[in-house]
């Protein structure tokens, strides 16, 4: 379950994280987004792999997916006011 829950959140990242960078982010805050957006995975798999006690997997999983919804957001507002 913990595999699969990472394919799904991970794969859009990569995608979304791609044309984050094609937009031309200042490097720090591609930095922050990437890292943190990391460090949210790693905990929210580690929460499948040791029972944390549940706040600690909702947690990880809605920073990393705020993470995504920022960078989105990043894209969207380049693209369409330049």
């Amino acid at each position: 379950r913990g595999h699969l829950n990472d394919l799904e959140n991970i794969v859009p990242f990569f995608g979304i994280g791609l044309l984050y960078a094609l937009s031309g982010p200042e490097l720090s805050t591609a930095l922050l987004h990437f890292r943190i957006f990391t460090g949210a995975r790693i905990l929210h798999s580690l929460a499948y792999l040791i029972p944390l006690p549940q706040p600690s997997r909702g947690l990880s999983w809605a920073v990393g997916y705020a993470v995504t919804i920022s960078m989105a957001y990043k894209v969207l507002k380049t693209s369409f006011y330049p």
